[in-house]
């Protein structure tokens, strides 16, 4: 079923790069791609330290390579990686490199492979076994290795002793302003041919307000969109696409003793936490202020991807969530639940006050402020806070590769990859049910992403999760 349903999706999701060039007549080589990002980045490098961003992802993707990469249907391509094999207990891999090249010049080997993931802590063994060849010994079976790899973080980056880095992608790096801006030229070596646009600019950090929407967009080809964005410019005739509702929207409960520094600071009761997530009406949240570009979440993946999301309950249920506030209240002093949410972001801010809105009919009390570099690890945005609203990002449209990925955004992977070693949807199922049965996640929505495009925009195509792929990209007015 599941095949079927992103067979379908696959379909959908062609309409984008047909939409984008309905005035289309032959590619052509030249002109510059200009895109609007919302997220600041720091740091291109797909390993640092800052905080993992789908803008990161989108702009590193360009710049550097994994050795696979998925297609609409979740199957897994060479990119890299030329070809792969594995033994029959799925616990010894070995992939064959194909001829490529840094941005440098200078050839990529295993080594670089081996070199680049040094820093992944999976419990692997890998090594180089010659030149071209890179052995990938698990302790245990991973299914899906192949899919694993193509997430941006195993991707193949040489770091110089000068703190530059190196990649392999259709474009490099030609200026780069961190938090602001970056210019990348079009790789003239790659191995993949070269890319149509001479050039493509990211700009960071950019909050798109109403007067422009219609008046100073003309010069960008791309721009990411809020929901609350994306109806003013359908109201323009303005072109917006949407990816499926994958983005998972999530309260997080922050553990006091994770190192975080928050002195005297207690765990929520468990039974408040499972009050709070009785009292949020998902619907109302996912059909007006998300305005129907949402769905409620019961899961941590989105039925069209495991056709299993269902059987998680979900529904609003005021009267159990007040005798659940009343049983803490007669063992403990429930004080209220302080909500961090990225300032930055005026849907999340909607959001976590509706919450509030509803936790207080059931008697919780949740006082939602702002707060910048909202995530996951306690150790940054959100220290002070007893839980977090996070909006965490589809990374494969392979289910167990795609837990794994948000279980390690919601840092409760502890250095595991059990999502990896279940071949079988129950096995996923029961994953996500041990991690959301003490309330500690709460699911609030499953969140589409929204993309404004230029009519001058040609081949822009968008799998299901809203990933960029735009290897056939050109633009109108190249020479």
């Amino acid at each position: 079923m599941k095949r079927s349903l992103l067979r379908l999706i696959a379909a959908s999701s062609v309409v984008i790069a047909m939409v984008a060039g309905h005035a289309s007549s032959r590619p052509r080589y030249g002109g510059t791609v200009r895109v609007l990002l919302h997220d600041r980045v720091n740091s291109l490098d797909p390993l640092s330290d800052e905080e993992h961003t789908v803008a990161r992802d989108r702009i590193a993707g360009l710049i550097f390579e994994t050795l696979t990469q998925m297609d609409s249907l979740g199957q897994p391509h060479p990119r890299l990686a030329a070809s792969w094999k594995a033994d029959p207990a799925k616990r010894s891999w070995q992939f064959n490199l194909r001829l490529a090249q840094f941005h440098d010049g200078s050839s990529v080997t295993a080594q670089d492979v081996v070199a680049s993931w040094a820093k992944i802590n999976t419990g692997w063994k890998v090594s180089a076994l010659d030149k071209q060849t890179v052995s990938v010994e698990t302790p245990a079976p991973v299914y899906h290795l192949p899919e694993m790899l193509a997430l941006p973080k195993f991707a193949v980056v040489r770091r110089n002793p000068d703190n530059t880095i190196v990649g392999t992608g259709p474009y490099k790096i030609n200026d780069w302003h961190p938090g602001e801006r970056v210019t990348l030229v079009a790789n003239e070596d790659y191995w993949g041919g070269r890319s149509f646009p001479d050039s493509i600019e990211v700009h960071l950090a950019f909050s798109m307000r109403e007067q422009l929407l219609d008046r100073q967009l003309g010069f960008y080809t791309a721009a990411e969109v809020g929901v609350d964005q994306a109806r003013p410019l359908e109201q323009n005739n303005q072109n917006v696409a949407y990816s499926r509702p994958s983005d998972l929207l999530v309260i997080l409960f922050l553990q006091p003793d994770s190192g975080a520094g928050r002195p005297g600071r207690k765990p929520v009761d468990p039974r408040i936490r499972e009050a709070l997530s009785h009292s949020v009406n998902r619907a109302a949240i996912s059909n007006f202020i998300l305005q129907k570009k949402a769905v409620p979440a019961n899961g941590l993946l989105p039925q069209w991807l495991t056709g299993y999301e269902f059987l998680f309950p979900g529904a609003m249920d005021l009267e159990r969530a007040k005798e659940l506030r009343a049983e803490a209240a007669s063992l403990v002093i429930v004080p209220p639940i302080t909500l961090a949410y990225d300032f930055a972001d005026p849907v999340s801010k909607l959001v976590a006050e509706r919450i509030a809105v509803d936790a207080r009919e059931a008697g919780v009390v949740v006082q939602p402020y702002g707060e910048s570099h909202i995530t996951a690890l306690p150790a940054r945005g959100g220290a002070n806070a007893d839980a977090v609203l996070l909006r965490i990002p589809l990374q494969s449209l392979e289910p167990s590769v795609a837990l794994s990925a948000t279980l390690d955004d919601l840092a409760l992977n502890d250095g595991q990859l059990l999502p990896l070693n279940a071949p079988r949807p129950e096995d996923l199922f029961e994953i996500e049910r041990k991690t959301l049965h003490n309330f500690r996640v709460v699911p609030i929505a499953h969140l589409s992403q929204a993309l404004w495009l230029s009519n001058s925009a040609h081949n822009w195509q968008q799998q299901p999760n809203g990933t960029w792929l735009l290897d056939q990209l050109w633009v109108e007015g190249a020479r």
